[in-house]
C-alpha cells in the first residue's frame, strides 16, 4: 500500500503562486505585462524568496544540530569503548 502524506497547509498556496508566476513571466516575456500584473509578480517573487530564505536558515540550523548530536554520539562511543577496554583489561589481569 503506497501512502502519501497530506499536503502541508501552505503547499496549495505555494503551487498557486508558482503557477501565477509562470503565467506572469510569460506575459512579461511577450511584452504584455500590465503595471498591476508586474506588482503581483513582484509580490509573489518576494514571497518565494522569503520562503527560500526561511528554508535556508532552517536547514542550516538542522545541519548544526546534527553535527552537534554526531559529535556527542562519537564522544559517548569513545567513552564506552574505553570502558569496555578497561573492563576487558581487568578480566585478563584477574585470569
Amino acid at each position: 500500500m503506497n501512502r502519501t502524506r497530506a499536503p502541508k497547509p501552505n503547499q496549495h498556496e505555494r503551487a498557486q503562486r508558482r503557477a501565477a508566476i509562470e503565467t506572469l513571466l510569460g506575459r512579461a516575456l511577450r511584452g504584455v505585462l500590465t503595471i498591476p500584473e508586474a506588482a503581483v509578480l513582484a509580490d509573489y517573487m518576494r514571497a518565494e524568496w522569503r520562503v527560500a530564505d526561511k528554508t535556508r536558515v532552517s536547514l542550516g540550523d538542522t545541519t548544526r544540530a546534527l553535527a552537534s548530536h554526531r559529535a556527542a554520539a562519537d564522544a559517548e562511543i569513545q567513552r564506552l569503548e574505553a570502558h569496555i577496554a578497561e573492563l576487558t583489561g581487568q578480566q585478563e589481569a584477574a585470569a
